[in-house]
């Protein structure tokens, strides 16, 4: 439907029809002049438009969708002589003010100078306004209710534009920012096509321009873009089952990292405890006691090896000192520099490590990352990646 403005002459003219409506309007009046008689009649407020495809009332159809005057119109307004009970029909061109200034003043009491042009024409709006809006939801409302309902939380989804990046807390990573489309791109029925939301356009709040709260019926292109919307709703659906199943499927694989390294410091601390154990037995082993201290270090155990090669060097180091071996010179050196390392503080990773992490995608705080732990990592993203 299209929005027309209909502007009443403040008072007809000596036009061909102007005389024709003067003359009808004497002859159904219960004065002989036009002067008089025309105090006789009221705009009533109903006004029916031939362009809704709809049934026209009864009081249209007495017409034959001709104005008082003889002349074809398309909207029609209602006009009531309140002297002899007549009732007529007149077009856009002939709802005359003063047909309307006795409406305005009856309805709000105003005397004829204090209503202006403005409420005038506001008065002929307000009408042909809530006409257009109540014919439109007779004949599409529960279609577009239908329609609406089925895809508005879909399209604050897909009808979307992106811009920036933030950190996603929940998935740990760095995702795009989406904002409402609120303007669409290209042309309606291209393949790149991208429409403008359409809960934006009919009634978001935040939208002070929202056709709900304007004509209140939908344009003619919200409206085909959701009859598009609304005819491959699969497709929509499609890609938020694969956004959904990608957060779901990340959320899951993050639980079950940390489920894993739960256990790794779990097995940390196990394996703390087990050498504190260790140690204690260890000191009552008179052989490796008199060993150690031979040697000029304290008992220890293999443990306390910072991988598996050290660890099996001081386990087998541990038993040639229990079965009095005599360990050579590169032995006792070994020896001390592996118990001097793990007595020592965790170093920090390098930043070369941490830049290979992140190469690799690694997405924990490196911040108080080890050099050992940084190589654990490294190797496990390696495996991940390249097998």
């Amino acid at each position: 439907m299209e929005d027309d403005t209909i502007t009443p002459k403040r008072a007809l003219g000596n036009g061909k029809w102007d005389r024709a409506l003067k003359k009808r309007m004497v002859d159904l009046s219960k004065s002989d002049n036009y002067d008089e008689a025309k105090h006789e009649w009221i705009a009533t407020g109903q006004v029916w438009w031939r362009g809704l495809n709809s049934e026209p009332p009864s009081w249209v159809t007495q017409h034959s969708d001709k104005c008082l005057c003889g002349h074809n119109i398309v909207y029609h307004f209602e006009i009531h002589n309140t002297e002899t009970d007549v009732r007529e029909c007149v077009g856009s061109d002939h709802i005359n003010s003063y047909l309307i200034l006795r409406a305005i003043k009856e309805e709000t009491g105003l005397s004829v100078n204090q209503i202006t042009d403005e409420m005038i024409v506001e008065w002929i709006d307000v009408r042909v306004s809530a006409l257009k809006r109540n014919a439109w939801w007779e004949l599409n409302g529960d279609e577009f209710t239908k329609m609406f309902n089925a895809v508005k939380d879909l399209d604050l989804r897909v009808n979307v534009r992106t811009s920036g990046r933030y950190y996603d807390s929940q998935l740990r990573m760095y995702r795009d920012k989406t904002f409402i489309r609120k303007r669409s791109e290209g042309n309606f029925g291209e393949s790149f096509y991208k429409m403008a939301s359409i809960v934006w356009r009919w009634n978001h709040p935040e939208n002070p321009k929202a056709q709900i709260n304007r004509a209140g019926y939908p344009n003619q292109r919200l409206y085909n873009d959701l009859l598009m919307f609304y005819f491959s709703i699969e497709e929509a659906d499609a890609l938020i089952k694969k956004e959904d199943d990608f957060r779901k499927n990340r959320i899951d694989e993050l639980e079950k990292e940390d489920v894993l390294r739960e256990q790794l410091r779990q097995e940390q601390i196990n394996r703390r405890l087990n050498r504190v154990k260790q140690v204690k037995e260890v000191i009552f082993q008179p052989a490796f006691e008199e060993a150690c201290e031979y040697y000029g270090v304290k008992p220890f155990i293999s443990e306390q090896g910072n991988d598996a090669w050290e660890e099996n060097f001081l386990k087998d180091i541990k038993v040639r000192m229990i079965r009095g071996q005599e360990l050579s010179e590169k032995q006792v050196a070994k020896l001390v520099s592996v118990l001097n390392k793990e007595r020592s503080e965790p170093q920090e990773a390098t930043s070369k490590q941490k830049n290979y992490l992140r190469r690799l995608g690694y997405e924990g705080e490196l911040d108080d990352i080890t050099k050992a732990q940084a190589s654990d990592e490294i190797t496990k993203l390696k495996k991940q990646k390249w097998g």
